[in-house]
């Protein structure tokens, strides 16, 4: 796996100052945050959903603070098992384990004196949240294999989507890193409770991808696909939103919102989570059905009865976890304790969506 795939490092100048698009109180106060905490020295910890744009919000306090000219080093920390991750963060010394055959600059290296944005922070270790506390402690660090320690100057910025107070509580996040990050917290608001801002972003997203695309004939969003974007709950956010104005500016029609993605379907959570095909496979198997397909004495075998049952335990189980991880289907197979090619399978087979 290549670099691009696990950080982003740009200085000041190859990058623009990336806009915070909205007009809605909710975002407003987002982006007066940045303004107060951009040029203090401190770590700041980025909470929201999934989509919503929490590396905006990093990459906004990074070209506005006193380090704008420096390095603005991205790496998720869920991207890779914790092994190979410590490497990413720290780098090695020649001979510090098999295949380590030169010495490798670690990401909190190129990103000294810069910005070390810390994405999924809640997906770390419990060792490398130890050497993340020492870093903010000690401001020093050493490679894998290493014997001197290295001076380090980075100010962190971390983002999470799930519950660290939750993860504490649990025992799968230190009590003393969460203090040391959460100095200023910044809740970026999900896209459903900053509906006002869905036009603006929508004509936003319309001019970027009809500039990228190359298409000079803008497509005109119709009044039916604008009162969707209102009713719908945007479960995946601004990144959703983001996606379906990138298709349908490449395809310059709109008739896939409501067949692909389904913007039309009911605001209710269980519902969202059935497609129709799916919703009246399983809603002949309620209790009154059920009992009557017995008093009419027709299929009774327990064994298909049994079928159905669990069929319809697991989908609604897939669901509330889906529901409490956001969507994200890797938290969801550990919550629900089974892989993730089983759940991706299970989702396949009750067709959620």
């Amino acid at each position: 796996m290549n670099d691009s795939s696990l950080s982003n490092e740009k200085s000041f100048w190859e990058i623009e100052c990336p806009e915070i698009i909205g007009e809605s109180d909710a975002i407003k106060s987002v982006q007066e945050k940045i303004k107060k905490v951009a040029d203090k020295n401190v770590t700041v910890l980025i909470r929201g959903e999934s989509g919503t744009g929490k590396e905006l919000v990093a990459r906004n306090i990074h070209c506005k603070s006193q380090r704008k000219e420096e390095n603005f080093v991205h790496v998720n920390c869920a991207a890779l098992p914790s092994e190979l991750l410590e490497s990413e963060l720290f780098g090695y010394r020649r001979g510090a384990f098999t295949g380590a055959t030169y010495n490798k600059l670690g990401k909190f290296e190129k990103a000294n004196r810069g910005i070390f944005f810390l994405d999924e922070i809640g997906a770390l270790s419990h060792s490398l949240q130890a050497k993340i506390l020492q870093i903010l402690e000690d401001k020093k660090m050493s490679r894998l294999g290493g014997i001197n320690d290295i001076p380090i100057d980075v100010r962190i910025i971390a983002a999470t989507n799930s519950n660290l107070e939750e993860k504490i509580t649990k025992g799968d996040f230190r009590t003393d890193l969460y203090y040391r990050l959460n100095v200023i917290s910044i809740e970026v608001p999900p896209l459903r409770d900053r509906k006002d801002d869905i036009p603006v972003l929508t004509n936003h997203f319309m001019g970027k991808f009809s500039d990228e695309l190359g298409k000079k004939d803008c497509i005109q969003i119709d009044d039916s696909v604008k009162e969707h974007f209102q009713k719908y709950d945007w479960p995946g956010n601004v990144r959703e939103l983001e996606n379906i104005m990138k298709g349908i500016i490449a395809l310059q029609k709109t008739d896939f919102v409501y067949a692909d993605l389904k913007l039309g379907k009911p605001a209710d959570k269980e519902e969202e989570c059935l497609d129709a095909k799916s919703r009246n496979l399983f809603q002949i198997w309620d209790d009154s059905k059920i009992k009557k397909m017995i008093t009419d004495r027709r299929d009774i075998n327990l064994k298909t009865i049994r079928g159905y049952y669990i069929a319809d335990v697991e989908r609604q189980a897939i669901c509330k976890a889906l529901e409490l991880t956001q969507w994200n289907r890797k938290s969801a197979a550990q919550l629900l304790r089974v892989s993730y090619k089983t759940l991706l399978n299970r989702i396949d087979e009750y067709n959620i969506v």
